[in-house]
């Protein structure tokens, strides 16, 4: 076969394509199953797929069989930088596919007459003769310096911004150009020097609908994209640490509250039920330790197990068909790896509340403790959460909502543990939990059902 013509890469797309592995999967240079990756590694994985016509290559080079083998990526990297192909390969091309930069595929070997596992080089990412600028910044006519944020997308965190042109959005004004992602397909359209999110695409992550339709300068997409706070609309930057102070995090922004709440003299609160108002006692409340995020990343069930059971039987189809070499991974480290590359399918094997930050309590004894009943979650004085407790609540507080397990914040997990839990301990200062007493069953259910209804009253 002729040897391949290598085209050199473009010195902007190269570090562009360094700064975005950088970005996404971790800082270069760094050790990877014990392979060392390096920018150099990077460009020329890079330029040995952009010389092939269809910008693929196998993965492998079978040794035994005679010429005329189309020739794999291993293969050209031994050739090129000397080292052992078959080690670094495996490491290199998950590297670029987290990235964004590469895809694995199959091609048809005419010799074998059967597939082969392959690599490609995405669009965005190849270069012909005449290519001079990295993807996000080849936009003629368009202040390149303020265009960065293209590099990652901040809806799904693992494509990147293209600019389409001489296409029109349905429903959206006539533009000259737009920006699309080239992984969830999420859409921007300018508006001067901002940009508007107008389409999530595939991305179904709920905490995305308070950004659609918001406009923003390229610079606090980029921090959302980069997950920074400080770049963060209407956010605080965090307070600058003092040697020997520790810093007192920003608790998170809650939504507001449906219902505001009287207290009483005694520290008691008053909550308007249909024809009665009930009164709720404080129950004094002892924390310990900090706060601790990622708690499923503990979670030890094989990822294989986990997906026979029935709540996750609808994730088993697209963890096959895009993430079948982590089947035998444990599951939090399979989750862990999917959240550090930002991509958002891990929420999916979460509870709504099981990506919060939880910490531990327990309740001060009191003769209030001992008895059954109701609870109430209150934060500044708005209610936000309530639960029954059929046993003395002393044990519901320290055995079940004052410490969060890994488990609990799965799909089949315990998602009122966590929201209590998140709720009191992000909210140590601003947050009480309060008790009605009610001994039978149909009180306490009744009690229940009346607090929910007066939370949430558009529910049946």
């Amino acid at each position: 076969m002729p040897a391949p013509q290598y085209l050199p890469i473009a010195p902007e797309l190269f570090a562009h394509s360094c700064d975005t592995v950088s970005k996404r999967v971790s800082q270069l240079p760094f050790l990877r199953s014990g392979v060392n990756v390096t920018g150099e590694l990077v460009g020329v994985t890079m330029e040995c797929l952009n010389a092939e016509v269809t910008r693929t290559l196998a993965i492998t080079t079978p040794r035994d069989l005679p010429g005329g083998i189309a020739r794999g990526l291993d293969f050209c990297l031994e050739e090129r930088l000397g080292i052992p192909g078959k080690t670094v390969v495996p490491v290199i091309t998950e590297v670029l596919c987290s990235a964004g930069i590469t895809e694995m595929t199959e091609i048809i070997d005419r010799q074998m007459h059967r597939p082969r596992k392959a690599v490609r080089l995405l669009p965005p990412w190849t270069w012909h003769i005449a290519s001079t600028l990295a993807p996000s910044v080849r936009l003629g006519g368009v202040d390149t310096a303020s265009l960065s944020w293209m590099d990652m997308c901040p809806v799904c965190r693992t494509g990147i911004l293209e600019r389409v042109v001489g296409k029109q959005l349905f429903g959206i004004p006539h533009t000259e150009f737009y920006m699309a992602c080239t992984h969830c397909g999420a859409k921007f359209i300018p508006v001067g020097p901002a940009f508007r999110l107008v389409s999530i695409a595939t991305i179904r992550d709920p905490l995305w609908k308070k950004h659609l339709d918001k406009t923003y300068s390229p610079e606090i997409w980029a921090g959302i994209a980069c997950n920074t706070g400080a770049n963060r609309p209407q956010e605080r930057r965090p307070a600058e640490k003092k040697p020997g102070v520790p810093v007192q995090k920003t608790p998170q922004a809650l939504p507001a509250a449906s219902v505001i709440l009287s207290p009483l003299k005694d520290g008691s609160l008053a909550v308007p039920l249909p024809g009665k108002i009930l009164y709720f006692r404080p129950i004094g409340l002892k924390y310990t330790g900090g706060l601790r995020e990622d708690a499923f990343v503990r979670v030890q069930k094989p990822l294989t197990d986990l997906l026979k059971e029935p709540a996750f039987g609808h994730l088993r189809d697209p963890v096959n068909a895009k993430y079948s070499r982590y089947l035998p991974l444990q599951t939090g480290v399979f989750l862990s790896q999917l959240k550090e590359r930002f991509d958002p399918f891990y929420r999916e094997f979460l509870n709504p509340f099981g990506d919060e930050k939880y910490g531990s309590f327990r309740a001060e004894n009191s003769g209030e403790t001992e008895k059954k009943g109701v609870l109430i979650v209150v934060v500044n004085r708005g209610l936000y959460h309530a639960a029954e407790s059929p046993g003395p609540v002393a044990a519901a507080i320290n055995n079940r909502f004052g410490r969060v397990g890994a488990d609990d914040c799965l799909l089949a997990g315990d998602a009122a543990r966590c929201r209590i839990n998140a709720l009191l301990c992000n909210h140590r200062k601003e947050a009480g939990l309060y008790f009605h007493a009610a001994d039978r069953d149909d009180e306490r259910q009744s009690l229940l059902h009346a607090v929910e209804h007066l939370m949430h009253p558009g529910d049946a």
